[in-house]
């Protein structure tokens, strides 16, 4: 699949060439781009080229943040880099007084770390902030070995001893089960550099509460099924070739297929858009869809181990769950408080999903429990967006400098 997939888009080079030299002799005719038509032909040019081209890892891009009207550089740094994954650090310059220290676990899914783009910034408003930024697989070499689910876990505690203690850790999506994870091991070990709170969002806790279009496919068929449709091996050209992938290309068509409809309108709307001369609109669409449609590789084993442990036999809910052998039991939580966020209109990892936490961690007091469920937003709504900005954000916010350790009036052990 992977060299059919090159080939294809090898072969479409010559016609992107083309496409591109039609889009710039409209863009430079005033005649043509003050036409609906003519912004109409080069609408049709430029999606083209954004849904055919192999879409590159993206960058962050935030040099600078405005704060309550003042604007401050952002500079943003790479303190640990590992096989896997490299660990970004984003912090404002020409602050005076001290931020809490929060970490962002983007998931291994799909998209690269720069989807939480927005997570980030809003974040940097009141914090310091690293993130995870995972690797495609098709960049990572054969010899570095295979990813799995206690390499995952194992990333994140080294992450945690880098950044050190009183650290916020929260996690979009997928990873919301490595941050449960997570806050156990170091929990029960006592580790200083156990979270100083844990804020899933809108991850698969425990699927069976309220299973989605995601749940019921996983659940549909065996393991072998996955290990057949999905997994290539990557070819010659690229760094990780020969290593065996959940490649981008496809999992970014399962997306699309999830819900087609609204990509369909989406597309219409910015070819109307286009002939309207919606400057806002039309930037607000390629925006989107030039993350959207920049993904990455996933590892054949770690894949396979979180559909059959996250989707299909929930190991984590079940108590069952293991990290180089040892069980990962969430009643040993006892000390890191605990915030739930999710999306009304989340069809991906429905509302309910990552609430079952409050109920797993039956030995956190009820005093370190915390949710919040933001009303008309869908999965990417929950960190992401004006409704993200305005009231997700401030509620995490609230909770976070309520148990710092250094900033807020409780301690890790939830005394005053």
């Amino acid at each position: 699949m992977y060299t059919a997939y090159d080939t294809a888009s090898y072969l479409l080079e010559p016609y992107r060439k083309l496409a591109q030299i039609f889009r710039s002799s409209l863009r430079k005719n005033p005649f043509a781009m003050e036409s609906g038509a003519g912004r109409f032909a080069e609408g049709l040019a430029d999606m083209f080229l954004r849904t055919s081209r192999y879409v590159k890892k993206p960058e962050f891009n935030i040099d600078s943040i405005k704060v309550e009207e003042k604007k401050f550089p952002v500079y943003q740094t790479t303190v640990l880099k590992k096989d896997f994954c490299n660990l970004l650090r984003f912090k404002k310059a020409g602050v005076e007084t001290k931020e809490p220290k929060v970490l962002i676990i983007s998931p291994v899914s799909g998209h690269f770390a720069t989807l939480q783009r927005d997570t980030v910034k809003r974040m940097l408003q009141k914090c310091e902030v690293y993130i995870t930024d995972w690797k495609s697989m098709r960049d990572v070499p054969l010899e570095a070995g295979s990813f799995d689910l206690d390499t995952y876990l194992s990333y994140l505690i080294d992450f945690m001893h880098h950044i050190g203690p009183n650290t916020h850790v929260m996690a979009v999506c997928q990873p919301a089960v490595q941050i449960m994870a997570l806050a156990a091991v170091m929990d029960e070990d006592n580790d200083p550099c156990m979270p100083a709170t844990i804020i899933p969002m809108g991850g698969p806790i425990d699927p069976r509460v309220k299973k989605t279009q995601v749940n019921e496919l996983a659940e549909a068929y065996p393991l072998s099924w996955f290990e057949r449709n999905f997994l290539t091996t990557v070819p010659e050209g690229h760094v990780g070739a020969g290593r065996r992938v959940y490649p981008g290309f496809i999992q970014i068509t399962a997306f699309i297929n999830m819900n087609p409809d609204a990509h369909y309108r989406a597309h219409i709307q910015f070819l109307e858009d286009k002939i309207l001369n919606n400057v806002a609109g039309i930037k607000k669409h390629a925006d989107f869809y030039d993350e959207y449609l920049s993904v990455l590789d996933m590892d054949d084993v770690y894949y396979l181990q979180t559909v059959e442990k996250v989707f299909q036999t929930y190991e984590l809910p079940r108590g069952v769950m293991k990290y180089k052998g040892r069980t990962i039991d969430l009643k040993k939580i006892k000390h890191c408080p605990l915030m739930t966020v999710e999306g009304e209109k989340d069809d991906i990892s429905a509302p309910g999903q990552s609430y079952a936490a409050h109920g797993l961690c039956s030995n956190l007091p009820a005093e370190l429990h915390d949710h919040y469920l933001q009303p008309g937003v869908g999965h990417y709504g929950v960190f992401s967006g004006s409704k993200w900005r305005a009231f997700v954000a401030p509620k995490i916010e609230e909770f976070i400098f309520k148990f710092d350790k250094e900033l807020g009036s409780f301690n890790k052990k939830g005394k005053k």
